[in-house]
């Protein structure tokens, strides 16, 4: 349980990466909307796997 709520809060800086990659993706270069896109994709790996492990240990 522990380690569910630290790759959550984790996530939850990693926020901060979501904002960088959006940020990046707003320049119009083909390369920065890529770069951002997966930027902000990866910050959100820790949040959904710390969700789904929290959601698998209180389930029944």
């Amino acid at each position: 349980m522990v380690f569910s709520w630290t790759c959550i809060i984790l996530g939850a800086l990693g926020a901060l990466g979501v904002v960088g990659g959006i940020w990046l993706a707003r320049d119009k270069r083909a390369a920065s909307v890529a770069g951002g896109v997966v930027i902000a994709l990866l910050s959100l790996v820790p949040i959904l796997f710390g969700a789904v492990l929290l959601a698998y240990m209180a389930s029944p």
